[in-house]
């Protein structure tokens, strides 16, 4: 059945002053199929994303094996042979270069896929099926593959011709990654182990585009990690140095020099969380464990580990040295005889100040000289705050409400937000800049309401409850969400 309901609300804004007409419709194909989704029909989409190749949004019917494509009001079976999700090949295997060629690692079939930059469909490239491994470079757009473990790698460019290459060796470790980096007319690469787990690498090379691989020695404090691949990593180039930041947090950020085709290693920052703000163009560690116990040991011999507490550091543009930002400890809960930090301790959005979640309230940094600009303490905003910068306001979350936080630093509490006590994870709020409007979900009463300003609201109420958000389709614009039964759209501009 055709279920719609509508409402209209007066916007504020010169470009929504009309009343607008919004409605939940059921998704044509999104019925559960398994038991497991009818429990729990988040189940039925999941992994939301954009694929080059597609129009639509691809999600993942996670008991299923199979994927779906959403194209604003029907879910439809992705039958062709790429994207699949065996051997992640979804959530891994798919790599777009600079210049909009894609790869995709196969596994189910164990064949690398090409998709120019103007087309439409997945191609396999023959020769490499039943490859063993693969790996591919984000700078080039090229794919480095290996038909067996004794066999040479050989490079596909995005072009889609193939050929062998000579790559570095270090003490029987292949080459595992490439990154190419435009700006040092060169390219790096690992060397090691050849296994599935993140282990350290054993060496790493520099080879300006007219020369030869040259190994440049990484000389890491006790406990620092070489990183294992280039894949996702983070890097900043500029003023003659190279800064190299992991996208896996337990490896080392590095920072090299380089002058006239050679690379020089200078040091290396401590494992942890690094995050960049534009506008000071600084990047804020968060460094330490995210769990520590209070006590250790049996009986009477029960003691306190030794272990320092989380610390936050700041590495301004060219340094080469990270320095403490003082007086700054990380939000912390105390279950039985382990703390717990924070999982997501710093906020940064744009050229906003940065946020971090510290010990007495969230504290408010200017991003430039990391001074303290405001505390906005935990009495106020509620014990789990989140904060999040959408259409333009800074949000604070939790369950003591809704808080506004305006360019100046005053907070202001939504009075008449239509949820009691907002718990993150039960209340979503999400903001579509097509519609310039912010959309609110309440997981506990399955009802979404709707505003342009955080302000006022309007109530949606569909038959069956909304339990959660799968994303946004740009377009057409609409909101894939999660119903008891199965999928839904919020839409706007719908037909009565």
């Amino acid at each position: 059945m055709y279920k719609q309901f509508s409402i209209l609300m007066a916007f504020l804004g010169a470009t929504m002053a009309n009343a607008e007409e919004f409605c939940v419709v059921p998704v044509a194909g999104s019925e559960a199929k398994l038991p497991v989704e009818l429990e729990q029909p988040y189940r039925i989409a999941t992994s939301p994303r954009t694929v080059p190749g597609s129009d639509g949004m691809i999600v993942k019917a996670a008991n299923r094996q199979e994927l779906y494509e959403f194209n604003g009001s029907s879910l439809s079976l992705v039958e062709d042979d790429f994207p699949h999700v065996w051997g992640f090949a979804f959530d891994r295997g798919i790599h777009v270069g600079p210049n909009g060629e894609a790869f995709g690692f196969g596994s189910r079939p164990r064949v690398i896929f090409r998709l120019g930059s103007n087309a439409s469909s997945w191609d396999p490239i023959e020769a490499t099926r039943g490859y063993k491994r693969a790996f591919f470079d984000q700078g080039a757009g090229d794919v480095y593959w290996q038909a067996t473990s004794s066999d040479p790698l050989k490079r596909i460019q995005a072009s889609g011709s193939s050929e062998e290459v000579d790559l570095p060796v270090f003490n029987g470790d292949q080459t595992i990654s490439i990154r190419t980096i435009a700006e040092i007319n060169g390219a790096l690469a690992l060397t090691g182990p050849l296994s599935s787990t993140p282990r350290e690498s054993s060496s790493l090379w520099f080879r300006p585009f007219a020369g030869e691989w040259t190994r440049t020695p990484v000389a890491l404090p006790e406990g620092h990690r070489l990183l294992p691949t280039f894949q996702d990593a983070r890097i900043e180039v500029g003023k003659g140095m190279v800064r190299i930041f992991p996208s896996n947090t337990a490896f080392a950020p590095l920072i090299f020099r380089f002058f006239e085709d050679e690379l020089g290693f200078v040091s290396s920052l401590p494992a942890g969380t690094w995050d960049y703000h534009t506008g000071s163009k600084n990047w804020i560690g968060r460094i330490g464990p995210w769990s520590q116990l209070t006590k250790s040991g049996l009986g009477s011999w029960r003691e306190t580990p030794k272990t320092r507490p989380p610390h936050f550091l700041v590495l301004g543009p060219d340094e080469t040295v990270a320095r403490l930002i003082p007086s700054l400890t990380s939000q912390n809960d105390v279950v039985g005889e382990t703390v717990f930090y924070h999982p997501s301790p710093i906020s940064i959005s744009g050229e906003n100040p940065v946020f971090v979640h510290g010990d007495e309230g969230i504290v408010v940094l200017d991003g430039v000289s990391l001074s303290q600009m405001e505390v906005l303490p935990y009495e106020e905003i509620g014990d789990h705050p989140t904060i999040n910068s959408l259409g333009g306001l800074n949000i604070i979350q939790s369950e003591a409400g809704i808080f506004l936080l305006d360019d100046n630093l005053s907070l202001h509490k939504v009075s008449n937000f239509p949820v009691e006590a907002p718990w993150p994870h039960e209340v979503r709020i999400d903001y579509v800049e097509l519609w310039e409007a912010y959309i609110v979900i309440d997981k506990r009463s399955g009802v979404i309401h709707v505003s342009n300003d955080m302000e006022r609201f309007t109530t949606l109420e569909p038959e069956e409850r909304v339990t959660g958000v799968v994303g946004l389709l740009p377009e057409p614009t609409s909101v894939l969400v999660t119903g008891e039964d199965q999928l839904y759209a919020v839409k706007q501009g719908c037909d009565p």
